[in-house]
């Protein structure tokens, strides 16, 4: 029974240094993970929701003007179509 117990004691320090390695392995890999799949920055998160804001913007008012522009077009169809239709009559 003795020579269990001074192996166990023996031992020890090895067990002690497999999990203390085995913890600073996990946490470095668990802290690489938790770096690369965090979200963005608050700041970086900000400029990215400004500058798609300003693209928002910009296709809005280009659709806008096409809207314009074809509607125009669209009137002066109509308005020349009305016009042919009085002096034909």
């Amino acid at each position: 029974m003795n020579h269990h117990s001074i192996r166990a004691k023996d031992a020890e320090p090895s067990n002690l240094v497999s999990l203390a390695s085995g913890l600073l392995i996990g946490g470095l890999v668990g802290f690489g993970m938790m770096m690369l799949l965090t979200p963005q920055s608050g700041k970086r998160t900000r400029d990215q929701i400004g500058q798609k804001s300003i693209e928002l913007q910009d296709r809005a008012t280009d659709t806008y003007d096409d809207f314009v522009v074809l509607s125009r077009f669209d009137n002066r169809k109509i308005l020349s179509g009305t016009r042919r239709e009085i002096e034909n009559r």
